[in-house]
């Protein structure tokens, strides 16, 4: 079952947040420093009532197993803006994550976006197989020399 996040759901949505985040750092340290806490209650707040942002979680006996991020943009044309989709790792393989895409897709769709956009790190291989499954594509290529 999908459901808006609250404010009740602060403190598990916040060890997800660090889960990906803790995956970024082992990943790019150049990019990413470790934090603990990569999200506070009050950011929490601000990100729940915003009305341009999409805060959903999947339940699986009424517990949360993975939650998306999304962002309303509304620059030359509509379009959605996925920060994050994540599911804890007992959950996986199970379809939740299609699940809440499909759901942030429909929601695109209600609110006449053109195009749904999120960044997918190279190193993370499974995660682009997966976005790649549901039919997004890439849009540019960034590129980098590490020195």
């Amino acid at each position: 079952m999908i459901k808006e996040l609250t404010t009740n759901d602060f403190e598990i949505v916040e060890s997800i947040i660090a889960k990906l985040h803790k995956l970024h750092v082992e990943n790019r340290p150049d990019f990413y420093i470790e934090n603990e806490h990569p999200i506070n209650k009050k950011e929490y707040k601000s990100m729940i009532n915003n009305q341009d942002k999409i805060n959903i979680a999947y339940l699986v006996d009424y517990k949360i197993a993975g939650v998306c991020l999304a962002t309303i943009k509304d620059r030359i044309e509509k379009s959605i803006y996925i920060d994050d989709i994540f599911v804890l790792e007992e959950f996986r393989h199970q379809g939740i994550a299609t699940k809440l895409y499909k759901q942030v897709e429909s929601i695109a769709k209600d609110i006449g976006a053109k195009r749904i956009d999120l960044t997918v790190w190279q190193f993370n291989t499974t995660a682009l197989k997966f976005y790649k499954s549901l039919g997004m594509r890439e849009q540019r290529i960034v590129l980098e020399k590490r020195l």
